[in-house]
């Protein structure tokens, strides 16, 4: 009589084993989607990731500002018909 009950424990937890064997790789199979998950949802967010952000981890997307782009132009004061601004160019007709 022992001998049955101990055989009747042994096939339970055998079958309990089992049970959790199948348990585990349904867990597992949830697990390695959920990482791809995280990891698809990671690369969207990135994606979405604004410039100014960007700045923080070595990625700067403004461009250092030209030296004379507030310089004012030169005037051109030749119209004002003083000597001096009056063009010595010879022309020969």
């Amino acid at each position: 009589m022992n001998k049955e009950y101990n055989l009747g424990k042994i096939n339970k937890l055998t079958n309990e084993v089992e049970t959790l064997k199948e348990e585990k790789d349904v867990v597992d199979g949830k697990l390695a989607r959920l990482r791809k998950s995280s990891k698809d949802l990671e690369d969207i967010i990135e994606s979405q990731r604004s410039d100014q952000v960007k700045e923080g981890v070595g990625y700067n997307a403004v461009p250092p500002a030209a030296a004379d782009l507030y310089r004012s132009p030169k005037k051109d004061l030749s119209w004002n018909g003083l000597p001096e601004f009056a063009d010595d160019t010879v022309t020969s007709s």
